[in-house]
């Protein structure tokens, strides 16, 4: 994708979520038409401490977090569902370590789910979640 720059009137910002040493990174293929206005925000950027499995898909029933979204990523133009739908498949870099889970919950502006909680203590997982 393009840089470019567009001019805002202030907004969300994110927050780094991990804490200490990212331990490694690995890039994965996502399905955008997945993700909702949680994920990703109003500008289109996918928001920092996403989950992923080692495939891309959200974290869902038995699924293992292989890695989460460390900065904000430009995935598309916007975080409608009809904007998603059409957004082309991408990578995105994804980190292991501790991910501080108030932090990433903020940034997400909802709380995980009983799957992404616990496919971050599964057996294969690279990252771990602080308590709350």
């Amino acid at each position: 994708m393009p840089l470019n720059i567009t001019k805002t009137s202030g907004g969300l910002t994110h927050s780094p979520v991990f804490v200490g040493q990212i331990l490694g990174t690995d890039v994965v293929k996502i399905d955008i038409s997945d993700l909702s206005d949680k994920e990703v925000d109003e500008n289109g950027y996918l928001k920092p401490g996403v989950p992923f499995m080692k495939d891309g898909n959200p974290v869902g029933s038995s699924g293992v977090v292989w890695g989460v979204t460390i900065e904000p990523i430009k995935i598309a133009t916007g975080n409608t569902d009809t904007i998603l739908d059409a957004a082309t498949d991408c990578f995105v870099t994804v980190g292991f370590g501790l991910v501080n889970r108030d932090i990433a919950e903020d940034n997400l502006g909802r709380a995980y789910t009983s799957d992404e909680i616990a496919g971050f203590d599964l057996a294969g997982s690279n990252c771990r979640i602080t308590r709350t």
